[in-house]
């Protein structure tokens, strides 16, 4: 778990851009990701990892695109904040480190 507590500026849902979305991650990752749950969809992770935005969904690590992340803050029904070390891409880099080592 990060040694500090959650970042202080945190998202509101209601007014929320892209463009805060991408800062807030530049400013933020690695060690925090944000939770997202769309209206009607199952949650999403957003992270800033090995130095791209990427998104957790599916059981799959995604690289995105700016446009995705304003889509994406359009339609967000909860923002939260997350360690890394408790949302998915805590397991997907544990899987990629894994595989590296059978090689």
């Amino acid at each position: 778990m990060s040694e500090t507590g959650s970042p202080g500026d945190e998202l509101d849902r209601d007014t929320i851009t892209g463009n805060e979305i991408a800062n807030w991650l530049n400013a933020h990752g690695p060690d925090w990701v944000l939770r997202i749950e769309p209206l009607g969809e199952d949650p999403e992770y957003l992270g800033f990892v090995d130095g791209r935005f990427k998104l957790f969904k599916d059981d799959e690590t995604i690289p995105i695109a700016l446009h995705y992340i304003s889509d994406l803050a359009d339609r967000a029904r909860t923002v939260e904040s997350v360690p890394v070390e408790e949302s998915p891409f805590s397991t997907a880099d544990d899987e990629d480190e894994d595989a590296d080592d059978e090689s």
